[in-house]
Order: C-alpha cells, then sequence, then structure tokens
C-alpha cells in the first residue's frame, strides 16, 4: 500500500506540467549583477562629452553614451545605454546637468519589455520613486515563453515561429487586476497569412502559477 501512494505522489509530480516555473526568475536573471546601480552609474562627468560616444562595443557588452539637445530648450539630456549582448538586456540610465542620476531602467532586448525594478532620483541623490515591474509575479517573461513553447510546440514548429511579443498587467498602475501574461507569436508566412485573415491570436499564462489560461483571437475590423 506505501508503494502504490509513493507511486501515485510522484505521478502526481511528473504530471504537472507547471511545478518546474513556480519559482520566480529561474529563467529570466542570467546575470542578477547587471540589474544593479553601481557608484560608477550615479555620476557622469558630462563635461568629458560633446557628442555621441560609443565607449565599448564588443562581443558581450556594448556602452554608448547619448546627448540630446531638445528643440524647445537650452537644456542637453544626458544618457547612457549598456547592452548585455549575451543576454538581450540592456540598462538605460538619465542624468541631470550636474551629472547626477535622474533614473536607471531595464529592458529585455529580446521582447522589448521592462524588467526588474525602475529608479526615478532628485538631484540630491534621494530616490523619488521606485516602480517593480515584477510586482505580483511569480512567473518571470522567460517562464512564460518556456511555457508557450511546451504547450505549443507541435504549432511552433508547423508554423516556424521564431518571435515571441509580451504583455503584463501592470499591477502597478491596476492593483486590483489579476497578475497574467499576453503573449502573441510571429512565424512563417502561412502563420502571418493566417492571423491577417483571420484575426491575431492571443494567449494568456497565470502570472503566479503558469497555469495556461485561455487563447482568443482580436478579429480585424474590415473597412
Amino acid at each position: 500500500m506505501r508503494l502504490i501512494y509513493l507511486l501515485f505522489c510522484l505521478c502526481l509530480i511528473s504530471c504537472n506540467p507547471y511545478k518546474q516555473f513556480t519559482t520566480s526568475n529561474l529563467l529570466c536573471n542570467h546575470n542578477p549583477s547587471f540589474f544593479k546601480i553601481n557608484e560608477s552609474d550615479v555620476f557622469f562627468d558630462v563635461k568629458a562629452y560633446d557628442k555621441n560616444t560609443i565607449l565599448i562595443n564588443n562581443d558581450s557588452l556594448k556602452k554608448k553614451i547619448r546627448i540630446i539637445k531638445p528643440a524647445n530648450t537650452k537644456e542637453f539630456r544626458y544618457s547612457i545605454s549598456i547592452e548585455d549582448k549575451r543576454n538581450n538586456f540592456t540598462k538605460y540610465m538619465g542624468y541631470y546637468l550636474s551629472g547626477k542620476i535622474r533614473y536607471c531602467r531595464f529592458l529585455s532586448s529580446e521582447f522589448i519589455i521592462n524588467v526588474e525594478k525602475e529608479t526615478y532620483f532628485d538631484e540630491q541623490g534621494n530616490i523619488t520613486k521606485m516602480i517593480d515591474h515584477e510586482k505580483g509575479y511569480k512567473i518571470c517573461w522567460a517562464e512564460a515563453i518556456a511555457i508557450m513553447k511546451k504547450r505549443y510546440r507541435s504549432l511552433i514548429r508547423k508554423y516556424e515561429i521564431h518571435s515571441f511579443h509580451l504583455r503584463r498587467s501592470d499591477l502597478n498602475e491596476f492593483p486590483d487586476k489579476k497578475p497574467k501574461w499576453t503573449i502573441l507569436m510571429e512565424g512563417n508566412e502561412s502563420y502571418e497569412e493566417s492571423w491577417h485573415k483571420h484575426g491575431r491570436k492571443h494567449y494568456e499564462i497565470d502570472g503566479i502559477t503558469g497555469k495556461f489560461i485561455r487563447s482568443y483571437v482580436i478579429e480585424k475590423i474590415s473597412h
């Protein structure tokens, strides 16, 4: 009887397709040290640069200084972007004219989605605002993609799916909303023709459990 019980428990564990995705950021934080504001980030010598400059550009990293002068003001805007090419993340930092940091945010370059924390500072270096883009989520963006790939592996092969687009419910702006991911896919000509004709298919995944919620089509309105 004990053996039968153990076999039953093992079956429950192995049959749960979401079990491996219930710990946050197993797949997402390839390089946790990248998602930090370092001492070298808090001040930028604005007088040392008078044009856009690429400081580093190799196989793993690209660091670029960007200087913008808006048409309606005499002030310049300074920003630095650091691109982690291996893991497809970009770190963006903006600076005051004094050279002190104004904000820092992180972007998944592959899926064009904000990740980790977005932080804003006043000119004294005090944090004035922080947006936690992972707030309320246990399933990160890469885990959501992995769930999609597992559930729709035959469709992905058939239509040669090569790109995923993600949106998340923003719990900072809408705290009463349910945390969930909405995923759209891009594939070969047959797949693109299908959604151009019938409407694009959206897939929803629970942001806490990783459970598939539903798929639906937003029909195209013909004029």
